[in-house]
């Protein structure tokens, strides 16, 4: 790796600081290594099926755990809370079936109130120390929650909103965390449809409803990103997905200028897996996580060349996904997305954090002085055996779509630039949902059936559902498992998705 050369970046002031992670909940030592590399938010697991095996019945040792060491270290925690326990359900359930429709964590609880008092109690806990807490991990993949995207508003999101604003008037709720999927269980079939195929389809149609339905319940706006290139990842989150010139998916930054206009956007997962879970060697993985920043330090500017629809005020943090290598082997390999190896050592994807961090700034408390000292690339994480203090107390601790971005005339549904009424006119389909199966767009019927011929040809654009479900299989752990367990029945606590 090359030397950092001598800089006087710009520090951003707490909490709006893109250099986060997921850490699930990890070890001291890696949560360390990752304050070394500069990153200031980690994205923590609070696994209600483990936190509360029985109903009254808590065990929070490793929450608290992470929790100290994130104050020790100065690291922003953003919780996510999810996944039901057994006792929680209506009929009978198993977490050790092949079939993730047995399972018992991806069901919506029998009671809400079983929800809600878990939530509760959980804000409660760690006043004054965590403030941010996610309403479940991708729910519009079924692996991970079966109920619709109406129970979800209804069951999950709007109540589990009202408790921890009830618990904590300072906190924030943070979701839908949604995979980036046109072909998830959720919405599919929505969007415009012809010929088999459907388009604005999928997370969007997802994405859009829920703002429109309870985006008052969301104080940040959380979506899920993965792709073949960061490059191709920041065209489709500004611009969206093209295919011939004609456009299929709305970017994110689209839809939330659009359904929740300044609010606050988290990216809280996006990565690239290296050897030999992926394919990606780890210096090409560390070269997509510094195309990230570089990109993110243009569109921060409005000047990345790419896309006109920048800068993107909003778009506050990114989480890498994730910290550490899955230490399990399970039946499909392993996973390995991880700044850090399965032992805990660097990999090149984290020394492309702490030179991201040091070139592009670091991030402090406001009020605190910058350093303006010239960073040094050491080679080495610090020595974990001891640690100094973060920059400043969290305060809140404790598809390929490719192309290009001018749309084709007579080639798709008609773009409004109404969006000073939020219930008037805008470029998303808001039609009553049919019936059955999908609507059917209008416009120039040439070039929709090339392009939904295209892709049916070039299916699937995004990465396969299957995808998703592989890792919900090593994933998350039934409510009979311990914390420190690590068998392929009993895995560590993950939010699976790309790891």
């Amino acid at each position: 790796m090359l030397l950092v050369a001598a800089l006087a970046p710009t520090a951003f002031a707490f909490p709006d600081c893109p250099y986060g992670v997921v850490a699930h909940v990890e070890g001291n030592d890696e949560l360390q290594r990752a304050a070394d590399a500069g990153v200031r938010w980690i994205r923590i697991d609070v696994n209600w099926n483990q936190v509360e095996p029985s109903r009254g019945s808590y065990d929070w040792s490793e929450i608290d755990r992470v929790v100290d060491s994130a104050d020790r270290l100065g690291l922003g925690v953003y919780a996510t809370l999810a996944y039901t326990p057994s006792w929680a359900v209506s009929g009978s359930c198993n977490d050790s079936s092949d079939d993730d429709q047995d399972w018992c964590h991806n069901r919506q609880p029998a009671d809400d109130r079983y929800w809600t008092d878990f939530v509760t109690t959980a804000v409660n806990r760690y006043s004054g120390r965590v403030t941010h807490w996610g309403m479940w991990n991708e729910p519009n993949v079924s692996s991970f929650y079966t109920g619709s995207r109406d129970e979800y508003v209804e069951r999950i999101l709007v109540p589990g909103s009202d408790a921890v604003h009830a618990a904590c008037p300072t906190c924030l709720v943070l979701g839908p965390d949604l995979a980036p999927l046109r072909s998830a269980d959720w919405d599919s079939e929505e969007g415009i449809c012809a010929f088999g195929e459907c388009i604005f389809n999928g997370w969007e149609v997802s994405l859009t409803r829920i703002l429109d339905d309870a985006g008052w319940a969301i104080d940040v706006v959380t979506h899920h990103k993965y792709d073949d290139d960061a490059e191709v990842m920041w065209d489709e989150l500004l611009d969206g997905e093209w295919l011939y010139g004609i456009q299929y998916m709305h970017g994110v930054k689209e839809i939330t200028d659009d359904y929740a206009p300044g609010k606050p956007v988290w990216i809280t997962e996006y990565g690239y897996e290296t050897e030999p879970g992926g394919e990606l060697t780890e210096v090409e993985a560390a070269d997509e996580l510094t195309e990230t920043f570089s990109v993110l330090d243009a569109v921060s500017s409005g000047s990345w060349s790419e896309s006109s629809n920048d800068p993107w005020p909003e778009l506050e943090v990114l989480f890498w996904y994730d910290l550490q290598d899955d230490p399990t082997t399970y039946r499909d390999g392993r996973y390995t997305w991880g700044l850090l190896d399965s032992d805990g050592n660097p990999k090149e994807a984290w020394y492309a954090m702490e030179e991201a961090t040091a070139r592009y700034g670091g991030c402090v408390e406001e009020g605190e002085p910058e350093d303006t000292g010239e960073p040094v690339h050491t080679g080495e994480p610090a020595d974990t055996g001891g640690s100094e203090p973060g920059p400043g107390d969290s305060g809140g601790a404790g598809d390929d779509g490719g192309g290009g971005t001018e749309p084709v005339a007579d080639s798709g549904p008609e773009v409004s630039d109404d969006t000073a009424d939020p219930t008037g006119p805008r470029n998303h389909e808001r039609d009553p949902e049919p019936s059955s199966g999908c609507a059917t767009g209008g416009g120039g019927s040439g070039a929709w059936s090339v392009l939904l011929g295209a892709l049916a040809l070039r299916r699937p654009l995004a990465p396969p559902t299957a995808w998703w479900r592989r890792r919900a299989t090593a994933g998350v752990a039934g409510s009979d498992c311990g914390w420190a367990s690590r068998s392929s029945t009993c895995a560590r606590p993950r939010t699976p998705t790309g790891g």
